[in-house]
């Protein structure tokens, strides 16, 4: 899949899903979890850090759960979240988890997780897709009037 062929439908999917101009990081959650019926739950897993997964969407019989590596910015902690809704919003079929993903993370995980999606590369359609429709989320975002955190470093002072 190129580039064109991967923004093509992540327009699609963001028409689709009908997100105001004025969308923040918080009301795609809520509007996924009014979507999914269930709660989604989004918390940072220190473990995650030094590997090369940086995002993890488990998927559970009556919650979602994102996991995200530790991060020093928001915004890349933003991008990460973004990605795994993005799954969500692009209805990708998940496969089952691996025995190395569960392991490795979550040794504690109970028989409840039914399925497992970990971010590790962009290779294939699912992946590359999700993170073009990220990144248009995170544009999205960035030009909306709702106040967003203060940007670590003054990133806008800096870059405009």
């Amino acid at each position: 899949m190129n580039y064109r062929e991967a923004r093509k439908i992540a327009r699609r999917a963001e028409h689709g899903f009908g997100l105001p101009d004025d969308a923040t990081l918080l009301y795609i959650q809520n509007k996924l979890e009014m979507q999914r019926g269930r709660p989604i739950i989004v918390d940072e897993l220190p473990g995650m850090c030094g590997s090369e997964l940086c995002g993890v969407w488990l998927i559970c019989a009556d919650r979602d759960i994102v996991l995200h590596a530790t991060v020093k910015s928001s915004w890349h902690r933003q991008q990460i979240i973004l990605h795994e809704f993005s799954h969500m919003i692009l209805q990708h079929d998940i496969e089952e988890p691996t025995e190395d993903l569960v392991t490795a993370f979550l040794p504690d995980l109970g028989v409840e997780v039914l399925r497992a999606l970990g971010r590790r590369s962009y290779t294939d359609d699912a992946e590359f897709t999700a993170e073009t429709l990220a990144d248009q989320l995170a544009m999205r975002i960035i030009n909306s009037e709702v106040p967003s955190l203060p940007e670590p470093l003054a990133f806008r002072r800096v870059f405009g």
